[in-house]
């Protein structure tokens, strides 16, 4: 079946604290990311940079004109994949190298991309059998504790291993708000099966994350949500993975 070209690639989604959800709406949220602008005085942050299909650049561009950093915060390619097309580019160095190299094991290609991936094409002549997450070298490296100064907003660093080594969420104490990335998301499918490779490092990271108070989780994956349904998830999982 001929699938139609998208007449837009991305929705576009303001939150509060000036913070914008981008997301690619022709692919499963499961599959896709969420990509989140954090917009400051003096430059801004966009944290996740989803599959690099189609460029976000020109996007970003009419919403701020300021410098950006954009920051992968795991080095899949529904995270990473458009890493590639930002001048600043920030990981955890110990997601450098799959982020630089990745194959299609490594940036979860393999796994997860497969036919019917796209519900709409992105341009004429797209194949999904054809995709790879492009590799970059990052320009910064960003570990636990470094703070993203965005000049009148500061956003810390958490290394968060377990999904990879180098995971990493950021968060802002100012507004309680939580990155979270891979490491932490409300799937609506309860059923679907959760099992992060490095069992022990993710639940140490988890148990982190219930120390914080946070307000507001902007996840890597489908809808936000607030501290009380963060600590329903995290202990769901702890009680999961309970040796």
């Amino acid at each position: 079946m001929t699938r139609p070209v998208a007449e837009f690639w991305y929705g576009v989604e303001a939150h509060d604290h000036g913070i914008v959800r981008l997301r690619e709406t022709a692919i499963d949220p499961y599959l896709a990311g969420n990509m989140w602008l954090v917009r400051g005085s003096r430059r801004d942050l966009l944290i996740d940079t989803g599959t690099g299909i189609v460029s976000a650049r020109p996007i970003l561009e009419n919403l701020s004109g300021k410098p950006l950093l954009a920051v992968a915060c795991v080095g899949f390619y529904d995270h990473a994949g458009g890493l590639h097309h930002f001048a600043e580019r920030g990981c955890h160095p110990a997601e450098a190298d799959r982020i630089a190299r990745p194959t299609l094991e490594s940036s979860a290609v393999a796994d997860y991309v497969s036919e019917g991936f796209v519900a709409f094409l992105p341009y004429e002549g797209f194949e999904t059998a054809a995709y790879r997450m492009q590799g970059t070298t990052p320009t910064v490296q960003l570990g636990d504790g470094d703070v993203i100064d965005l000049g009148d907003r500061q956003l810390e660093v958490l290394h968060m291993p377990g999904m990879t080594p180098g995971s990493i969420a950021l968060w802002e104490a100012a507004t309680g708000s939580l990155f979270s990335c891979d490491t932490l998301y409300d799937d609506p499918v309860i059923t679907r099966a959760f099992e992060p490779p490095d069992r022990p490092a993710y639940l140490e990271s988890v148990k982190r994350l219930k120390t914080l108070p946070v307000v507001t989780v902007y996840a890597g994956h489908f809808a936000t949500f607030g501290r009380a349904r963060m600590m329903e998830i995290i202990d769901r999982r702890l009680g999961s993975h309970a040796a």
